[in-house]
C-alpha cells in the first residue's frame, strides 16, 4: 500500500516539481524553474506536493487574485510573475498549475490535491471563488474540474503553445 503524505512545498523540492512538470505538460505549456521558484516564496500556502512512499509525486500551485468579473487574459500567461498579481487579501483563488507524474495518474491523486487545497485556503482566506484555465484537449482534467464544481465562463482562443495551438477554457466555481 502507497503512504501518501500531502505537504506545503519547500524551494528544495524544485527539482522533483521540474520533473513532474515536464512529465505531465509539453514544452511551449510547461512553466520555468523561477516561476515555481517564486511561487513557492511567494505563498508557500498556495503550493503543495504530494509524496507517495516519500518521492515528491504530484505537485499544485495557486495564488489569490482580487474577482474580476471582466477578466484580463494576460493574468493567465504562462510564467508570469505571482507577485504582480498575488494578494493575500483577494476574494478568487487561482490555480495556476496541477501536475501528477504519468506512473501515479489514474489513482485519484489529482483530486486529492485539489481537493485538500481548496480545504487548507478556504480554512485561512476569505475565498469566495476559485478560477483556473484548461486546455480543450484535456479532457481528464475537465472532468476533475467539473467533478469539483466548475463551469466554463470563457474561452481564451489559441492560448496553448501545441501542436494545435488549442483554446484555453476559462473555469469558475462560486464557494
Amino acid at each position: 500500500m502507497e503512504k501518501v503524505v500531502i505537504r506545503n512545498a519547500r524551494k528544495n523540492d524544485i527539482n522533483e516539481i521540474m520533473n513532474i512538470e515536464y512529465d505531465s505538460f509539453d514544452e511551449g505549456i510547461s512553466e520555468s524553474r523561477n516561476a515555481f521558484l517564486n511561487r513557492i516564496l511567494t505563498f508557500s500556502d498556495g503550493f503543495l506536493v504530494l509524496e507517495v512512499n516519500s518521492k515528491v509525486s504530484g505537485y499544485i500551485s495557486s495564488e489569490i487574485w482580487e474577482y474580476l468579473e471582466n477578466i484580463d487574459e494576460k493574468m493567465f500567461d504562462l510564467d508570469h510573475d505571482i507577485k504582480k498579481v498575488h494578494n493575500s487579501n483577494g476574494s478568487e483563488l487561482y490555480v495556476s498549475s496541477i501536475g501528477v507524474l504519468k506512473e501515479h495518474r489514474k489513482k485519484g491523486y489529482g483530486n486529492l490535491l485539489f481537493t485538500e487545497l481548496i480545504k487548507r485556503i478556504t480554512k485561512k482566506y476569505k475565498i469566495s471563488s476559485m478560477i483556473l484555465t484548461v486546455s480543450e484537449k484535456w479532457n481528464d482534467a475537465i472532468k476533475l474540474y467539473e467533478k469539483n464544481g466548475f463551469k466554463e465562463i470563457s474561452r481564451i482562443k489559441e492560448f496553448f503553445e501545441d501542436d494545435e495551438c488549442s483554446d484555453g477554457i476559462l473555469m469558475r466555481k462560486y464557494i
